[in-house]
């Protein structure tokens, strides 16, 4: 066991995280850094002074949680290079030591997993805000890298050392931190692993600094960027085909709607790349421009055929309906590939 070490990021924490802390050392004999990451001189870090184990490592003003775990990874890496891993827990005391000590169980039977403490969402006792927020999540994880988890807002991690300098390298530097983590473990190749633990919520979880709204907006940025920039693509294309319409009707009253669906597409498409490179996913090599648009021809072929096909086939009455149904698919489809090989980062050469 003492090839493991455990972090914990806090905030103007309670008096959980002091016990969480006591319980801790009565069973564990590795390190444990706990990052004060600006809390207020009234908050009793002192008490954790008197245990030989435990460090702290502090923040002057408040940075937040993503913040605040590189800050431990680059001391554990640094100053404890014989650690097989390290365990990030929670701070709120809805970590139990028991699921704690099994996740660092786990982390020595494995070489290679990360592993992650997942909680039941189904029982009563939790919160709506968590259970709404965590299936939301898990939809937006999967359409992002194909991959299904129980649980992707569990702050309960095992993380084998030798992947610390991969994990430094990865955005965010609150909440959303954790949730980039997970959204780039496929393209490091880094299997995951789900050990069931204890679903606690204390006094309805009012001890997280976790804000709905705001932290929610930071995790799912990228997916809603995306969906906001489509959107708009959508109106400019619309409004670039009325005026081209009218233009071209007079000149060439054969054509001009294929001219002004061309033109309008061809516009709004470009606008659509050049807002996706630079603001949603802010990256892209010069292949990008061609590898969208041979996705946005790819999109265009698999819409029509697949609307004619079910069309014909099974549904007669309902192509609005289809179309709806198509081009979600194809969004989402599109959101991915982008995400994944139009805009990939390249690898810089040295």
């Amino acid at each position: 066991m003492n090839e493991i070490g455990i972090i914990m990021p806090a905030y103007q924490p309670d008096e959980k995280a002091i016990r969480v802390i006591e319980e801790l050392v009565q069973v564990h004999t590795g390190p444990i850094i706990v990052v004060d990451d600006g809390s207020d001189a009234s908050y009793a870090f002192n008490k954790l002074d008197t245990f030989r184990q435990v460090t702290i490592l502090r923040h002057a003003v408040n940075q937040g949680k993503g913040r605040a775990l590189k800050t431990a990874f680059h001391y554990i890496y640094n100053e404890h290079p014989e650690l097989r891993g390290v365990v990030t827990i929670d701070a709120d005391g809805q970590h139990l030591t028991k699921d704690i000590m099994n996740i660092i169980h786990s982390l020595n039977e494995s070489d290679d997993a990360l592993i992650l403490g997942s909680r039941d969402f189904s029982h009563k006792n939790v919160p709506l805000r968590s259970r709404f927020g965590n299936q939301c999540t898990k939809i937006i994880y999967r359409i992002m890298t194909r991959t299904r988890l129980s649980d992707t807002q569990t702050g309960l991690r095992g993380i084998p050392t030798k992947y610390l300098p991969q994990l430094l390298s990865i955005e965010g530097e609150r909440f959303e931190y954790e949730m980039n983590v997970l959204a780039k473990l496929k393209d490091l190749k880094i299997p995951i692993v789900e050990v069931p633990i204890d679903t606690v919520y204390l006094e309805g979880n009012k001890s997280s600094h976790f804000r709905p709204l705001h932290d929610s907006f930071q995790v799912y940025k990228v997916f809603f960027l995306y969906a906001m920039t489509s959107g708009a693509s959508f109106l400019i294309d619309l409004v670039l085909f009325m005026l081209f319409a009218k233009v071209f009707k007079i000149v060439a009253p054969m054509s001009f709607l294929i001219i002004a669906t061309i033109l309008a597409r061809l516009l709004s498409s470009l606008f659509n790349y050049y807002i996706n490179r630079h603001t949603v996913f802010k990256s892209g090599s010069r292949k990008s421009l061609y590898r969208y648009y041979l996705l946005a021809v790819f999109i265009m072929i698999t819409s029509a055929g697949s609307v004619q096909l079910l069309y014909s086939e099974w549904l007669q009455n309902g192509e609005i309906i289809l179309k709806i149904l198509v081009d979600t698919t194809l969004f989402l489809l599109a959101f991915v590939v982008q995400r994944k090989w139009v805009f990939k980062k390249e690898k810089q050469i040295s």
